[in-house]
């Protein structure tokens, strides 16, 4: 059966979602996306990401003109016409049509989507084992003026991702230029030491992901110390626990990186407290 989507002010069916080939996301990848998902039909944070988004789409002055309130309603009927509970929400934003050269003049028409589809979970046994991290040859460019938001320019990603799939690793850890630690493919890094809870600093050109906006205040408010920094790969390596977080996977503990293991306990004790605390947000959601 055909999924449901949004289309420009419309709902339609995704086969009949029709995208110019003229479109600059098609063409240059000049775009930006948001991912999370729901829990019991209601989306988590919907807000924070399009924040995000319209943020970004300020930064690349590409027109948006969608409010939070009006995202919400079209999830809601998105979720209804799809039959979904549980559910994984992609909102897809392009420069569109209607501007040449690759400096735009003037005002094009842009192409805004939002599709949901089922949510395949992590394997509950992952949050129990942890997974393994390799680290990359890669460098993450501590100028990248992009790094820090999220774009239609993923090729990168998928090197990394591919990188760690070749070696039997779920994930890459990325150092930037400076051999700092940055962040994961598709998440970002928290280690813990001391119970203290650290991630890298913005100032290592990361995406300011919102499940690690939420981890820094559930720290806040369960008296957990925690901080911003910039540091090395060994700490990671030294740390008492390592996890990672996206809205999607919520927060999964990391067993191995480039063969080492980490900690004692998987998950660790704070990475099982924050998870459980996370899950409460969630359920308020419900």
């Amino acid at each position: 059966m055909p999924n449901i989507i949004f289309l420009n002010d419309k709902i339609v069916k995704d086969t009949e979602g029709l995208l110019s080939t003229l479109d600059r996301g098609f063409l240059y990848g000049d775009g930006l996306f948001e991912t999370l998902r729901t829990y019991g039909k209601t989306p988590f944070r919907l807000e924070d990401h399009v924040v995000r988004l319209s943020n970004s789409a300020r930064y690349f002055d590409i027109p948006f003109h969608y409010t939070s309130q009006q995202i919400q309603q079209i999830t809601e009927q998105l979720l209804v016409e799809n039959n979904l509970n549980d559910a994984y929400i992609r909102m897809t934003l392009s420069r569109g049509t209607g501007v040449n050269g690759l400096i735009p003049k003037g005002t094009g028409t842009p192409t805004f989507v939002v599709h949901t589809k089922s949510l395949i979970a992590y394997p509950v046994s992952l949050y129990k084992t942890g997974v393994s991290l390799i680290t990359s040859h890669i460098r993450r460019s501590t100028t990248c003026p992009i790094s820090c938001h999220k774009t239609l320019n993923f090729l990168t990603n998928y090197l990394i991702k591919r990188e760690a799939s070749e070696k039997g690793a779920h994930d890459v850890l990325m150092l930037n230029t400076d051999n700092h630690v940055a962040e994961c493919a598709v998440s970002n890094i928290f280690i813990v030491e001391n119970n203290t809870v650290i991630t890298p600093s913005l100032k290592a050109n990361v995406l300011p992901g919102i499940t690690r906006r939420i981890i820094l205040e559930l720290c806040k408010a369960n008296g957990i110390h925690a901080s911003e920094e910039i540091f090395g790969l060994e700490r990671v390596i030294g740390a008492d626990e390592v996890f990672i977080t996206n809205s999607l996977m919520e927060i999964m503990p990391i067993s191995k990186i480039d063969g080492h293991t980490i900690g004692k306990l998987i998950p660790g004790t704070l990475a099982g407290f924050l998870r459980d605390k996370y899950k409460t947000l969630t359920y308020v959601s419900i």
